[in-house]
């Protein structure tokens, strides 16, 4: 007769070593009953153990959502690799990277937006509009590189693709204001 040394504690039941293999083998447990026994264990067994996990859960979950791991349910998650146009209730339009500030404002920030201005010209000529695209921050009063915008405000938004003509031509301006940095 062989005797085989088994070191396998779900056959053995106790977890020692020298079970026969000849003999009857223990029922193995199924991977949902052990993941219920794990989840059992582990569960709050009073009313302030369930208070602390929920608190806990929540603000795990709001971590992450203000973090961009996750979207909120205020405002949809956005892709922080590509640039946004923002159109906003009033006209005007923002490009640069929009995230969820909280609850009711979203932030641009690296903000560009088009200014149009027209030639005058003598009144039998129509007036030639110029649209340019300008950097927030290099205005007369000097604001910060960013924006807070009310949700309410915002009347949609678009991921840029990375060869539209805008986000192209934030990048030739990235890029002189590099050089133009190094040149100093």
């Amino acid at each position: 007769m062989n005797r085989f040394v088994d070191v396998n504690p779900q056959r053995n039941g106790m977890g020692q070593m020298g079970g026969d293999m000849g003999g009857e083998e223990m029922p193995r447990e199924s991977r949902f009953s052990r993941m219920k026994n794990f989840c059992v264990d582990r569960c709050p067994k009073s009313a302030n153990g369930w208070l602390v996990t929920l608190l806990t859960a929540v603000l795990v979950w709001q971590l992450l959502v203000s973090w961009s791991v996750l979207p909120s349910l205020t405002f949809p998650m956005v892709n922080r690799g590509s640039t946004q146009a923002v159109f906003l209730t009033n006209g005007q339009i923002f490009f640069g990277s929009l995230k969820e500030l909280n609850r009711d404002y979203a932030q641009i920030s690296d903000v560009y937006y088009l200014q149009v201005s027209q030639e005058l010209l003598p009144s039998s000529q129509t007036p030639q509009q110029q649209v340019s695209l300008v950097k927030l921050g290099n205005e007369l009063y000097a604001p910060a590189d960013q924006i807070n915008i009310p949700k309410s405000q915002i009347l949609h938004w678009e991921d840029m693709k990375v060869d539209s003509p805008v986000v192209q031509a934030i990048n030739q301006m990235k890029e002189n204001a590099k050089k133009a940095a190094e040149a100093q």
